[in-house]
């Protein structure tokens, strides 16, 4: 009997751009990349097998809201104003079971890792798989719907037709310029951006270092989808680097302070101290402070 696998997540395919590519090409290749990227993790994200499913869906659609920004000037905004709304709205109709998924692996589990027996902590897990599933529910419905449908029709409707052309007569020698002088400028606007929000860094607020680390993140799609137009070695290294400074935000920002939650002396017992364990934690991946709190307001109440 052959026991059919469960879908899993799939990972971003590497752009490939050839060197005299223009900038019509880069829409063209980068888009769909993007789609091809979101529409291969339906499967994943619908079973709730594979956690990544639908963080991968969520990634596609942040690269491809990154290129809208990247774009803006050269493809208009009246045109595509319709799928900056309904990518926002995909991105926030999977954000809670991607949160839930994030919370239990990231936050919960290390803390009981750290308190073992804590009948607490089972009690709290039992809640928040509970909202887990009805953030998973809503995903399915979601990526079930008629407007999900459309969202996806429409656009390999504008890839196959080229939609950025429609009134391009003013916009042709953009289109026709090179994909590398591009490049240049983007990058330069983003690392730009990054050098601005970590300004005096030791003296940033833990919501100013997630800004910054949301800016490195846009820099490395934009370098993402170009990197194929730029020499090997070099691009090698600086995407070493920009992971290595990204993880170390990441870890500053995001992991769960599980000595200081070893350590703790409770005064009282049960899930009401084990949310007060958590919030003293700093976990999860763009967990802000006020994200926490909803949170855990949501689980007690």
């Amino acid at each position: 009997m052959v026991t059919k696998e469960p879908p899993s997540a799939t990972k971003a395919e590497r752009i490939e751009l050839p060197k005299n590519a223009s900038v019509d090409d880069a829409i063209g290749v980068v888009f769909a990349a993007c789609l091809r990227h979101w529409t291969a993790n339906e499967a994943a994200a619908l079973s709730g097998l594979d956690p990544e499913g639908v963080h991968e869906i969520q990634v596609a659609l942040r690269r491809m809201r990154a290129a809208l920004s990247d774009l803006q000037e050269i493809i208009p905004v009246g045109q595509i104003s319709w799928l900056r709304r309904e990518t926002k709205w995909l991105i926030t109709s999977l954000a809670g079971a991607r949160d839930w998924d994030v919370f239990l692996s990231e936050l919960l589990a290390p803390v009981e890792a750290a308190r073992p027996g804590d009948t607490g902590l089972a009690e709290l897990r039992m809640a928040a798989e509970a909202e887990k599933q009805m953030g998973y529910a809503e995903a399915r419905r979601a990526i079930g719907s008629p407007r999900y449908a459309e969202l996806v029709a429409r656009m390999q409707g504008w890839l196959s037709e080229k939609g950025w052309h429609q009134g391009s007569n003013g916009r042709k020698k953009s289109l026709d310029g090179s994909a590398a002088k591009l490049a240049a400028r983007l990058l330069a606007k983003r690392h730009k951006a990054v050098l601005k929000l970590g300004r005096d860094f030791e003296q940033l607020s833990p919501q100013e270092r997630h800004r910054l680390r949301i800016a490195l993140k846009k820099l490395r799609y934009t370098a993402e989808f170009f990197r194929s137009l730029y020499q090997k070695k070099r691009e090698k290294v600086y995407f070493h680097l920009l992971a290595q400074l990204q993880n170390s935000l990441g870890h500053m920002i995001g992991i769960p302070t599980v000595r200081a939650v070893r350590n703790a002396r409770p005064k009282r017992t049960g899930a009401s101290f084990a949310v007060v364990v958590l919030s003293g934690g700093q976990g999860g991946e763009g967990w802000t402070t006020r994200k926490k709190v909803s949170i855990f307001e949501r689980l007690v109440s």
